[in-house]
């Protein structure tokens, strides 16, 4: 079935929405088929569809040797048993909403057809949307300039990154994992052996169920390197399509993982005394400091780097300076572009919820000459087993 045939067949056709616009038990296990069919997720991820507000996933597990020695005719006096654990999900409510002006749909192209191509165009977008929240989501919250997250706005001004703040994605939910800082290493197959080596051994069993997951320019990069070998291989992935596997475990490109990931955290700037960052090196240009406090609705100018503070790329400090705006002890938001980033887990630790109340109601603004639309939805990310992901963090961009 085509994606667009699954979208009609989930109701996000303008003539088969109901009144209420909830969609059917059956509309809506569809509509989620089509926003995972449309990511990466598909296949390498778990996916937990779910009624009530959160929603409890049961882990039982045997995490030590439960063997032991016996003795004939004798009760060993000990006996063995079985760990459980639960893994929450918060879910929160997004919205995709959007209006269609009279004018507009009678002077375009499509005539009566608009309608229905453009709330399709917005499910898919609604799919990406949702895979770029899984990864890169962050509660701290980046900061970004106005016209990019809500235009027309300010180019030059910052607010609060609201979307990406309603939870932790996959990225951030990593960094309490096993981590394997690569200090600018370009893609190679060290850094793949040493990821397989920092897995605990216990996961890394059965390498069919593993994955390698990287944006698709560490992708490409990786491809070119391996294409320049004299080998079969090389010829595979020059000339062919299919995942690579180094080591027997698929490398998984997904688009929404960016090759410099953007990273935020709030830093306390003491006297001029350096705070370490999260990442190192830090991409260049790309690090704004702003106050911590920074909201939505209020565009605030950033700090001035080389006058109120300054950066070392390399080793991922930043330094308040004397005279700066910042006062001392001030606690700061600092947005950058990290290096590359690659995470290694198998192919169910991903876990994502979607809530089956999915919405999509339509309206009418008489006043506007306005038809409107507004599809809503309760998602939620987390990680089933967090000792079973490995982060590689700051691999080289060249």
């Amino acid at each position: 079935m085509s994606p667009e045939e699954l979208v009609k067949k989930a109701a996000i056709i303008t003539g088969d929405i109901a009144a209420a616009g909830k969609l059917q038990p059956d509309q809506a296990n569809k509509f989620i088929d089509f926003v995972i069919q449309e990511t990466m997720l598909d296949k390498n991820a778990r996916v937990v569809r779910f009624k009530p507000e959160t929603h409890d996933i049961n882990k039982i597990g045997v995490g030590t040797r439960v063997a032991m020695p016996k003795s004939e005719a004798a009760d060993p006096r000990r006996r063995r048993g079985v760990t459980t654990s639960k893994v929450t999900l918060s879910p929160q409510v997004i919205a995709v909403p959007f209006e269609l002006s009279d004018e507009f749909l009678e002077v375009n192209l499509e005539e009566e057809q608009v309608e229905d191509h453009i709330v399709q165009m917005m499910a898919r977008q609604f799919a990406n949307d949702l895979e770029e929240l899984y990864i890169n989501g962050h509660t701290v919250g980046p900061a970004a300039i106005e016209n990019d997250i809500y235009p027309p706005g300010s180019t030059t001004e910052y607010i609060l990154d609201d979307y990406l703040a309603l939870f932790d994605g996959w990225l951030e939910l990593s960094e309490g994992a096993n981590l394997v800082d690569f200090s600018g290493q370009n893609i190679e197959p060290d850094v793949f052996s040493r990821m397989l080596n920092a897995m605990p051994s216990k996961f890394r069993r059965d390498k069919r169920n593993l994955r390698f997951f990287c944006s698709t320019e560490l992708e490409q990069r990786y491809r070119l390197a391996v294409s320049g070998r004299a080998t079969a291989g090389g010829d595979a992935a020059l000339e062919g399509s299919g995942n690579l596997k180094p080591f027997g475990v698929e490398l998984v490109p997904a688009p929404l993982l960016p090759d410099q990931p953007k990273w935020v955290e709030h830093v306390a700037l003491t006297a001029l005394t350096p705070a370490s960052l999260s990442f190192s090196p830090i991409v260049s240009g790309t690090v704004v400091v702003s106050s911590s406090t920074l909201t939505t609705n209020v565009p605030e100018t950033p700090f001035i780097e080389n006058t109120d503070y300054t950066v070392d790329l390399t080793n991922g400090t930043v330094v308040r300076l004397g005279g700066s705006a910042i006062g001392s002890g001030d606690t700061v938001k600092v947005t950058y572009e990290t290096q590359s980033q690659l995470l290694l887990t198998h192919n169910n630790n991903f876990i994502l919820g979607i809530g089956r109340d999915i919405k999509v109601e339509q309206g009418r603004d008489i006043f506007k000459g306005a038809n409107q639309w507004i599809m809503t939805a309760k998602v939620s990310v987390q990680l089933e087993e967090l000792t079973a992901i490995v982060k590689g963090k700051n691999i080289g961009l060249l």
